[in-house]
């Protein structure tokens, strides 16, 4: 399904760049030729937090969807900022930054295991995550008309993951003892990636970008998808607003001694920021 996706959007910025009209024009939107492009904003996601911690005996222990089994909001409004550093005539240095936290309690309709410890079913239980990615990403431009900005390069992603639980477990067959157990990782994800950039007047700007890699490196392995599209508008001189939809996948298997285990955390929604150009 992932890579369906890729396959679709590759076709979409593809056929984008080939269709467009190739006629060159001096003035285009900023967005393509400023050295310096910042966008800071409100990033509203979907979000989607499944985690599973295994256990030492007990083998793999289920999913543990946070959203559903203790009803944390799916659409938290966070903080993200995008920078975009255009040194020399080709070469480019693309950020992105975000992160998200919550905690919620709940009364368990059913057990959950983690690690070795059940959490008993009828108990109140509280469970939290915090969530961060940083994108750097250095690429190079491909030679193109003066409306077009299309290039290829490679990055990393650093996440860091903090997720808790805690409340009655079992023990001895009997649900009398409080527990707090928590897990975290710091997880970096090289990736490869494209963006294109079209400037249909010097107000208006579409933007897409792309960033996947399926990887096994040190504790870590996964997949990762991340995808912006967009439009970008051009109030004055070097101030604007822009508009994007952003989606961000990360499918990861953790074998550290302290988590044993994975996460399958997804973010997806409208990006709303100031843009300033120069």
């Amino acid at each position: 399904m992932i890579r369906t996706r890729i396959l679709l959007t590759c076709m979409l910025m593809v056929a984008g760049h080939t269709f467009a009209d190739p006629q060159e024009v001096r003035d285009v939107h900023p967005i393509l030729t400023d050295k310096f492009v910042l966008g800071a904003g409100i990033f509203f996601p979907d979000r989607d937090f499944r985690i599973h911690v295994d256990g030492n005996t007990a083998g793999i222990n289920p999913d543990i969807d946070f959203e559903n089994e203790f009803g944390l909001s799916k659409s938290d409004e966070v903080f993200a900022l995008e920078f975009g550093w255009r040194f020399g005539k080709k070469w480019s240095l693309l950020t992105q930054y975000f992160e998200a936290s919550g905690s919620r309690t709940a009364v368990l309709d059913e057990d959950i295991e983690w690690r070795d410890v059940v959490f008993v079913a009828g108990s109140s239980a509280t469970a939290g995550q915090e969530f961060s990615v940083l994108r750097m990403f250095f690429g190079r431009r491909f030679d193109t008309s003066e409306r077009h900005d299309i290039g290829i390069g490679a990055g990393l992603h650093w996440f860091e993951i903090t997720a808790l639980l805690e409340g009655n477990i079992i023990v001895g067959g009997q649900g009398n003892q409080f527990r707090r157990e928590s897990v975290e990782a710091k997880a970096p994800m090289p990736n490869v990636g494209l963006w294109y950039n079209f400037s249909l007047t010097p107000k208006w700007a579409l933007t897409s970008r792309l960033d996947y890699l399926g990887v096994d490196i040190g504790d870590f392995s996964g997949e990762l998808v991340n995808l912006g599209l967009g439009v970008n508008y051009r109030a004055f001189e070097n101030f604007g607003f822009g508009l994007s939809y952003n989606y961000l996948e990360l499918d990861l298997t953790i074998t550290k001694p302290d988590w044993r285990g994975g996460t399958e955390t997804t973010y997806k929604g409208l990006f709303l920021h100031a843009s300033a150009y120069w």
